[in-house]
C-alpha cells in the first residue's frame, strides 16, 4: 500500500470519491471539533444529493452508504485517538448497553445528571481525550435515535448480519495499520 498520503492509502478502499484530508488532517492535530465537523460534511456528502441539499443525513439514506468509506471515517478516528473513538466503538458500547438508549448516552457522556438531560450541541460535549471512550464522533439526536441506529447497525460496523464488509484484499487491521502510519 502507498504510504505517501492518505489518498493514495485509501484510494482501494474509497468509493464515493470523498476527500478526507480535512478529517485527518484535523486529528492529526488533535483538533477533535474540526474532525467531528469534518465527519459530519463526510456523512452528508457519502448520503448523497438530497442531504447535500438539506445539510443533514437521514437514517434511511446510511444504507446506501459505502461500507469502505464508512471504515476509513472510523479507523482514522480509532488511529488518532488511540481506539477511545469512533463508530466502532460506539457500536460496543451500543451492544455493551444492551441497545437502551439511556444506557448508552451515559456510556458515551452524552446526558448528564440524574435527569439524563442530553448535552447542548456544540458547547457542551467534550472535544478532547479527556472525553469518554466513544464520546466521539458526535451523531444529532434530537430528530430521535433513527440515524446513529442506522449508523451504528451499518454492515461497515457489524450490522444485523454481524460482519463487517471486507476493504478489497486487505483485513480492516492492515488498513487500519497503514492509516495510523499517515497520522
Amino acid at each position: 500500500m502507498c504510504r505517501q498520503t492518505l489518498r493514495c492509502a485509501c484510494m482501494h478502499a474509497v468509493q464515493a470519491g470523498i476527500d478526507y484530508a480535512p478529517l485527518r488532517i484535523a486529528l492529526a492535530a488533535g483538533d477533535w471539533r474540526a474532525a467531528d465537523d469534518a465527519t459530519r460534511a463526510a456523512l452528508i456528502q457519502l448520503a448523497g444529493n438530497g442531504a447535500l441539499k438539506r445539510g443533514y443525513v437521514n437514517a434511511s439514506e446510511v444504507g446506501g452508504m459505502p461500507a469502505q468509506d464508512l471504515i476509513v471515517l472510523d479507523t482514522l478516528w480509532r488511529a488518532a485517538s488511540g481506539g477511545k473513538f469512533g463508530y466502532s466503538v460506539q457500536r460496543e458500547l451500543f451492544t455493551r448497553a444492551g441497545r437502551r438508549w439511556v444506557r448508552f448516552f451515559k456510556l458515551l457522556d452524552w446526558v448528564t445528571g440524574s435527569a439524563n438531560t442530553y448535552r447542548k450541541w456544540p458547547t457542551e460535549f467534550i472535544y478532547s481525550l479527556e472525553a469518554a471512550r466513544g464520546h466521539l464522533p458526535l451523531t444529532n439526536t434530537l430528530r430521535g435515535s433513527h440515524l446513529i441506529t442506522a449508523i451504528l447497525e451499518h454492515p461497515a460496523f457489524g450490522g444485523p448480519a454481524g460482519a463487517r464488509a471486507p476493504i478489497g484484499e486487505e483485513s480492516v487491521g492492515q488498513q487500519a495499520q497503514g492509516i495510523r502510519e499517515l497520522l
